[in-house]
């Protein structure tokens, strides 16, 4: 049984009831491909319920004369929609609120729409069903398996929530101001990671250009083959089987580099092993297309890879390695590693080192790259910190809701 503990007024009174007690659930419709169209009332499916959010990628459409013929599905303004199978996925329950934007919606099958039966009020209604909802399903789990969600069990579900509805408004009024910091700081993150990507664009195709320290304009930009700006590294290392070895994983995406853990030099299958520095460009020959490129942080001074990777570093008077490391995400770098690897089959593409070095590339003067370079860690160091501001107020309010049910 949960009960309730956090008090938004000093004497509360609280009564225990079943989540059947308080709402009901009811599902949506199964509509055949037939019936579809290109524009009229979106299909609320499941893939379109988020974590706290509607996500409208790709939506399908029912002609508008459906808003009749289905009024008891479509969705108005505020209501609350919980997907009922799989919810529950990256640890957070799919569950939302429809909005403005959302209204007029049609509800699909595998969501429900919350209808409230008036004991509580609807704003905490919703808060209630994101903690215990996620407790039920995962009591109902086995393993990774995630059931359907059997309404008629989840309504003998046991709850305790206060009396007075005054109360219950105070608490849902404090938890949908955290919802709405969350929301504006999401967006926030949204738009500076946008804003990167466009000025990175500008920047690369020479739209913006930059000034030196005196506010002069920088040299025009010269071209290069890769081999001319990237030295090729073979740190050989001889292994001692009773020595200690951080290896490393290359993540795609543009991920970075990570440690794969330390192990024995005995436990080490691949006994070539190279050693790698802070600050080096790590391609993974077999992943390149995917992304699998990045520096080497500080903390991983030292680590190894196999010779299934390429280690580079910079020629000093001509590339900022920072900025390479940027210049490597840009669609035309992307296009040259995979032009450059061979093979079959997408995941058995092997990188072609020594033609991709072959490549030119358009390059500012080296005052002009560090000038870049730091220009962009600027804008990472506010991404970050936003990130950073959106997770501390994720963690509050979890701790928030793991209080108010215990």
């Amino acid at each position: 049984m949960s009960e309730f503990k956090i008090a938004f007024t000093e004497q509360v009174k609280n009564f225990e009831t079943s989540i059947g007690k308080l709402l009901e659930i009811k599902s949506g419709k199964g509509f055949k491909a037939s019936e579809y169209s290109t524009k009229g009332r979106p299909l609320l499916q499941i893939e379109n319920v988020g974590y706290g959010t509607i996500k409208w990628k790709a939506p399908s459409f029912l002609p508008e004369e459906y808003s009749l013929s289905e009024a008891e599905l479509v969705l108005e303004r505020g209501d609350i929609v919980l997907a009922l199978n799989r919810p529950i996925t990256n640890g957070q329950l799919k569950i939302s609120k429809i909005t403005a934007m959302d209204e007029g919606a049609i509800l699909y099958q595998r969501v429900g729409k919350v209808i409230s039966k008036g004991l509580a009020n609807y704003d905490y209604l919703y808060h209630l069903l994101s903690i215990q909802v996620k407790k039920f399903v995962e009591s109902k789990s086995i393993g990774s398996d995630q059931p359907f969600i059997s309404i008629r069990e989840l309504y003998q579900y046991p709850v305790v929530l206060p009396v007075c509805k005054n109360e219950q408004q105070k608490i849902a009024d404090f938890l949908t101001s955290v919802d709405t910091k969350i929301s504006q700081l999401t967006e926030k993150h949204r738009l500076l990671k946008d804003y990167k990507k466009g000025v990175m664009q500008q920047i690369f195709s020479q739209q913006i250009r930059f000034k030196d320290d005196d506010g002069n304009a920088f040299p025009d930009w010269n071209e290069y083959s890769l081999r001319d700006i990237l030295i090729l590294q073979a740190d050989a290392l001889k292994m001692d089987d009773e020595a200690t070895y951080e290896l490393i994983t290359v993540k795609r995406g543009f991920g970075g580099i990570k440690s794969r853990g330390h192990f024995k030099g005995k436990d080490v299958l691949v006994k070539s092993q190279f050693t790698i520095h802070k600050g080096e460009f790590v391609i993974s020959k077999r992943q390149i297309v995917h992304g699998a490129c990045g520096l080497v942080p500080e903390e991983l001074d030292g680590a190894i890879v196999s010779n299934e990777y390429n280690v580079f570093r910079p020629q000093p008077t001509k590339l900022d390695i920072d900025y390479f490391n940027r210049l490597s995400t840009t669609l035309y770098m992307r296009r040259a590693f995979f032009i450059n690897s061979d093979g079959v089959h997408i995941e058995k593409l092997l990188f072609k080192t020594q033609s991709w070095l072959k490549t030119k590339v358009q390059l500012p003067c080296l005052k002009e790259q560090q000038k870049i370079a730091q220009f962009l860690q600027s804008l990472d160091k506010k991404i970050d910190a936003v990130n950073e501001q959106i997770e501390q107020t994720k963690l509050f309010k979890k701790g928030l809701l793991q209080q108010m049910f215990v």
